[in-house]
């Protein structure tokens, strides 16, 4: 591991998170979405904590959470580990994803992200004839590509695995260089992933392709959990130790807009 550069950022108190603790956050251009790991809820709020809307879902140890296709997806970190997909508007749960090695590696953070111009979708499984022609039988998913794909920290095995959204199908998976990978961001400027580290509150961001790391940074003033960044370049930190939201400001010069 190569480290180009090591610096320490504070995070500053935003609001406090509803629910009892947060542990799943994600910041579009409404607010922020939040994962609740013990009420199991999911929350949108604004960008003064206000809360917009919020449902129930079935994850237990809601631990992780994204929005991408239309949908907000909450990882669960129990055995096995699954994703709940469920529709924002009504919180419907429309689908759960097992995890590749679901009983192993647990998941605490999860980034939803469209395919790239270079990545294939695996190949559909070979259609077959149908056994009951008068009953003919339903689809279990709409087949690789339909919904993009999801970055899943899994911090017992110390790796990242990238999933297609709709199958689950294993796509790739990189190395995580420390014990306790949590939150995660993509960052649209070079097309990086940054993943939190919570026990010591780095930050690495790493190359998608191989898990190398390109830079590694630190936040100070709280413990790392739930993490996302916005279009304006704030970073926002999810504290499940004090169930507060916290925000990191970006250089001067560098914060244009608001929300994702």
């Amino acid at each position: 591991m190569a480290a180009t550069e090591r610096r320490v950022v504070t995070a500053r108190r935003a609001f406090a998170a509803p629910g009892q603790q947060v542990n799943g956050l994600e910041a579009v251009p409404e607010g922020l979405w939040l994962a609740d790991q013990r009420d199991n809820r999911a929350y949108l709020m604004d960008y003064e904590g206000r809360v917009l809307t919020s449902f129930p879902g079935p994850a237990r140890n809601a631990s992780g959470l994204s929005f991408g296709s239309g949908s907000v997806w909450v990882a669960a970190n129990v055995r096995p580990a699954v994703i709940y997909r469920h529709d924002p508007g009504t919180g419907h749960c429309l689908a759960c994803l097992p995890l590749p090695d679901a009983d192993r590696g647990g998941v605490h953070g999860i980034q939803w992200r469209p395919y790239g111009p270079g990545e294939r979708p695996p190949a559909p499984a070979p259609a077959g004839p149908e056994l009951h022609p008068t009953a003919p039988a339903g689809r279990p998913n709409a087949g690789p590509g339909a919904s993009g794909t999801l970055w899943v920290t899994r911090p017992g095995a110390r790796r990242i695995d990238h999933i297609d959204a709709e199958t689950g199908d294993l796509l790739g998976q990189i190395p995580f260089p420390a014990p306790r990978s949590h939150g995660l961001f993509w960052d649209e400027r070079d097309g990086t992933l940054s993943v939190a580290e919570t026990n010591e509150g780095r930050i690495y961001r790493l190359d998608p392709a191989t898990g190398a790391v390109r830079e590694e940074w630190r936040i100070a003033g709280c413990e790392v959990h739930a993490m996302t960044r916005g279009a304006d370049g704030r970073v926002w930190i999810g504290d499940a130790a004090t169930n507060l939201i916290l925000v990191v400001e970006p250089p001067a010069g560098e914060r244009a807009g608001t929300g994702r």
